[in-house]
C-alpha cells in the first residue's frame, strides 16, 4: 500500500491498516555489524597534553589536524617561563586560526582545542583573552 493510499483512506475515514498484508510493502533491514559498517564515523579522541615547552606545540596540533580534542594542562610551562608561555599559546592560537578550529580557556591552568567540525559553546562570561590575561598577570 502506498502512502497516498493510505492518506486517501484515512481521509475517507477508513481504518488506516486495511490490507497490509503483503510483504512486498515491507523492507528488510540487514544487521547493524553488516548494514552499518560502513557507516561509522572515524574515531576521534580526546588528547590530554602537558605544555612543558615550546616543542610540546607540535604534538598538540598534530592530535587537532586528525581531528581529535585536545585538553592542554598550561601549568608547567607557567611555572617555568611566563615569556615561554606567551609565545607558545600566540603559535597555537594562529594555527587555532588557521585551521578553522576553536580554542578556550578551561580554568587558569587549561585550555581546551578543537577541531573544526566542533565548536566551543561560549556562555556569557570571560572569553578566552580575559582568561589569558588573568592567567598572565597572577603567574607575573
Amino acid at each position: 500500500m502506498g502512502l497516498k493510499e493510505l492518506f486517501t483512506r484515512m481521509v475517507a475515514g477508513g481504518p488506516s491498516n486495511v490490507g497490509v498484508t503483503d510483504t512486498e510493502d515491507y523492507v528488510r533491514l540487514e544487521p547493524e555489524s553488516e548494514f552499518g559498517a560502513g557507516l561509522n564515523a572515524p574515531e576521534r579522541y580526546v588528547s590530554v597534553y602537558k605544555l612543558r615547552g615550546f616543542s610540546d606545540v607540535d604534538s598538540c596540533t598534530t592530535q587537532l589536524s586528525d581531528g581529535n580534542i585536545v585538553l592542554l594542562d598550561i601549568k608547567p610551562l607557567a611555572d617555568r617561563s611566563v615569556t615561554e608561555l606567551k609565545h607558545a599559546i600566540d603559535e597555537i592560537k594562529d594555527i587555532c586560526l588557521a585551521m578553522g578550529s576553536d580554542i578556550a580557556g578551561i580554568g587558569e591552568n587549561h585550555l581546551i582545542l578543537t577541531p573544526p567540525n566542533v565548536k566551543i559553546l561560549r556562555t556569557k562570561g570571560e572569553g578566552f583573552e580575559t582568561t589569558m590575561n588573568r592567567i598572565r598577570s597572577r603567574i607575573a
